[in-house]
């Protein structure tokens, strides 16, 4: 009788190779979120992404060509989330609410002003936002030029007040902070009186009542007889 093969001797099992893991468009989408919102843009690369994925490196192009077209999903994406709270019949007040949610938003993806800044992108789904505010500040009185010129100023201080926000909590000493606290008063008599007031203003978020001041200064015009009219 034939002894019984061991182990050792048995020919090795087959291993069926199984489908590679799949993966769908919202999960794309919200892994890009968190690497971005844990990283920053530079992190992100569409091999990276695949990477958190556990997929191949091309998987993610299934759903976005590109890393710029992944961006533009994803800003557009959480300008759809925003819910904006009632707005105030008065032009000031209503803009004050829209301009402060916008940029509580946005506070809590600090990659997403650098993209609106190096990439001129713009969100589709904050073109509500865009007209009501256009609306206020002609319901405020203003032509429409005026109205442009102040929403362009209204926006650039909201996009460099964020980016200073995220300059300001990166790690690290901060040179403007050490070049203010201690001024030379002869050579620099006024920094150096200031040097108090700056140090205490420090990592404080005064956005909402610099933005009060701003929309106060750019209502305060006394039309011209030709000036344009308003909206």
């Amino acid at each position: 009788m034939a002894a019984r093969a061991s182990s050792e001797e048995r020919p090795p099992t087959r291993r069926t190779r199984g489908r590679p893991p799949t993966i769908g468009r919202e999960a794309v989408l919200e892994a890009a979120i968190r690497l971005l919102d844990a990283e920053g843009v530079e992190a992100l690369t569409m091999r990276r992404l695949a990477s958190e994925l556990g997929v191949s490196a091309m998987a993610p192009y299934r759903y976005v060509g590109s890393k710029d077209e992944l961006l533009i999903v994803l800003v557009d994406r959480l300008a759809a989330r925003l819910v904006y709270p009632p707005r105030p019949t008065d032009p000031k007040a209503a803009m004050l609410v829209l301009w402060s949610t916008i940029y509580d938003s946005l506070v809590e993806h600090p990659w997403v002003p650098e993209v609106l800044a190096r990439r001129r992108m713009m969100a589709p789904s904050v073109r509500g936002a865009i007209e009501e505010i256009h609306a206020a500040l002609c319901d405020a009185g203003l032509p429409i030029e005026a109205a442009v010129r102040a929403y362009r100023l209204m926006w650039n201080f909201t996009l460099g007040s964020l980016l200073v926000r995220a300059g300001a909590g990166t790690e690290g000493p901060s040179q403007q902070r050490e070049l203010r606290a201690a001024p030379d008063p002869e050579l620099y008599p006024t920094l150096a009186a200031a040097a108090a007031a700056w140090s205490g203003a420090h990592g404080r978020d005064t956005y909402r009542n610099d933005l009060r001041t701003l929309i106060d200064a750019l209502l305060i015009t006394t039309p011209s007889p030709d000036a344009p009219a308003r909206c």
